[in-house]
């Protein structure tokens, strides 16, 4: 009876934690975003609507986007952005968001470009890392080596990571999508990308 219990609660419980998780981080930053506009609300309680924050940021956000796309609206952020740079502590903070930004939230450009297999933390150990751009000129002069920069996010959080400046020769291409190499990274390694079961499948 103990054993049936524990394997469909096991079940269950692989099943909700998904949907359960999600849920909670969608409502955890709905609540936030909604809440951005609190202190208006307590002094104008008609505007007192729940989701009504929400609704204003994201057209804050659209507004900006149009603004930034005609000339008058250029002149205005360069301007903003001119002020921003000019502020001793907060230009630090300012420059080090947009340049990431600029990374993680363009379209017309992949953060990680390919999937590769690095020599890391030893010589007798393997990590699975993300290619991010090639290495500049001046590193690459600088060691007498064709160098590649390699990001190896963490487990189970891939927001943080290690930068590793590689030579090209250590490094091996993998033939796995990027989206199925990050799925296996935050599952510490139990996922398996569809393209290694298929190897796997074909091999035996």
């Amino acid at each position: 009876m103990v054993k049936f219990l524990r394997r469909y609660f096991l079940t269950g419980l692989v099943v909700l934690a998904p949907t359960v998780v999600t849920l909670y981080v969608v409502w955890w930053i709905f609540t936030r975003v909604d809440n951005l506009i609190g202190p208006f609300q307590k002094r104008y309680p008609l505007i007192d609507i729940p989701g009504i924050g929400f609704v204003v940021v994201l057209l804050l956000i659209l507004f900006t986007g149009i603004l930034a796309s005609n000339l008058i609206g250029k002149r205005v952020i360069a301007l903003g952005e001119g002020v921003m740079k000019r502020l001793p502590l907060i230009r630090r903070i300012y420059t080090a968001v947009k340049e990431v930004s600029a990374v993680l939230l363009s379209e017309d450009n992949t953060a990680f470009q390919r999937v590769v297999l690095i020599r890391y933390p030893h010589r007798d150990a393997y990590a699975m890392a993300f290619v991010t751009k090639d290495g500049s000129d001046y590193f690459n002069d600088l060691v007498g080596d064709e160098l590649i920069n390699v990001f190896i996010p963490t487990t189970p959080n891939p927001t943080s990571g290690f930068l590793l400046m590689m030579p090209k020769r250590d490094v091996v291409a993998l033939d796995i999508p990027v989206e199925e190499a990050m799925k296996m990274v935050i599952s510490g390694g139990a996922f398996t990308p569809p393209a290694l079961a298929r190897w796997t499948t074909q091999r035996s």
